[in-house]
């Protein structure tokens, strides 16, 4: 009989081992994603990590920059600086001092030969001038015009201290207030004001001594310094009486600040000449130079230092 072929057997797989094999997948797949995500993560790490470095260097490279930017230009003054002094030859007193001392060594011996060697003698030798002194007339016209503002009439109450060379602080004070425009002095009922600093204003330009307000008499007006107006008040409105008093200056001298000069002084009316303080008449007048009466008229000798009177003299 023939033999029956064996017949062959397939074996179907198991709920176990099925089973089995989906847990080896899963195992496999979660590992694969762990690995994916620590890759992802380090790979996201790094790029930030680098990005940050990044950064960090740009921030560092821009302080650097800027740090040599400045020491570029302090390096740039400080050579300008240096040229500067190097153009002024500071540096020549350090490093030429030997040569200073040389030249100046030769400079000596230069001096000495020179005072060995004797001069030339020069045929005919031409004087020097001395400078020429100035005229009258030269310096009438340089320092006449100090006088302008220093005078009294001869009504004056201060005629005779004037003449006498007694110059007051009360003639000062009237000599002062010559120097002002009468009309343009406020005005009130019947008298008139002036502050006192305008007054002292204008004493200061003609005289150096310190200035002290006080009342003083104009001719036959009383100026009143009243303290709490802080204002001289005259008793009347001012009027200015004709000067009949003419003056001639005789001589000038100057030395250094102070300028000294000498007048002769007479009055003038209705012709005839006339000593001041007593009031005698000149005989023998014939309207000429006052200089030609000068033994009968009465002499004056103002000092000035700084365009202001500092004396006056008989």
């Amino acid at each position: 009989m023939a033999r029956k072929k064996k017949e062959e057997v397939k074996l179907l797989p198991s709920n176990d081992n099925i089973l089995l094999e989906e847990k080896i997948d899963g195992d496999m797949l979660k590992k694969e994603l762990e690995h994916y995500v620590d890759e992802k993560i380090n790979k996201t790490f790094i790029d930030e990590l680098d990005k940050a470095n990044k950064r960090i260097i740009r921030e560092k490279s821009k302080k650097i920059i800027w740090k040599n930017i400045v020491i570029l230009i302090l390096l740039a003054i400080c050579g300008f600086l240096i040229y500067l002094l190097f153009s002024n030859n500071y540096f020549d007193k350090y490093f030429n001092k030997n040569d200073n001392e040389t030249s100046e060594q030769a400079k000596k011996e230069e001096k000495k030969e020179e005072s060995v060697v004797e001069p030339s003698p020069t045929p005919n030798p031409t004087p020097t001038l001395a400078p020429k002194a100035p005229t009258l007339d030269e310096l009438k016209k340089e320092y006449g015009h100090l006088l302008d503002n220093y005078y009294v009439t001869d009504s004056s109450s201060y005629l005779v201290d004037f003449y006498n060379g007694n110059l007051t602080s009360n003639l000062k004070k009237y000599i002062t207030l010559n120097t002002f425009d009468f009309d343009k002095i406020k005005k009130e009922e019947d008298y008139q004001i002036i502050s006192n600093d305008e007054f002292k204003e204008a004493y200061e330009i003609l005289f150096s001594d310190e200035y002290v307000p006080s009342t003083f008499d104009y001719d036959d007006n009383k100026i009143r310094y009243v303290s709490k107006m802080d204002s001289y008040m005259t008793s009347e409105y001012l009027e200015k009486e004709e000067n009949i008093i003419k003056r001639e200056i005789t001589n000038i001298k100057v030395n250094g600040k102070e300028v000294i000069i000498e007048t002769v002084e007479g009055i003038i009316k209705e012709g005839k000449l006339y000593e001041i303080i007593n009031n005698t008449e000149v005989v023998d007048y014939k309207e000429d130079s006052l200089v030609n009466y000068k033994d009968k008229l009465n002499t004056v000798i103002y000092t000035f230092e700084d365009s202001k009177l500092i004396k006056l003299e008989k």
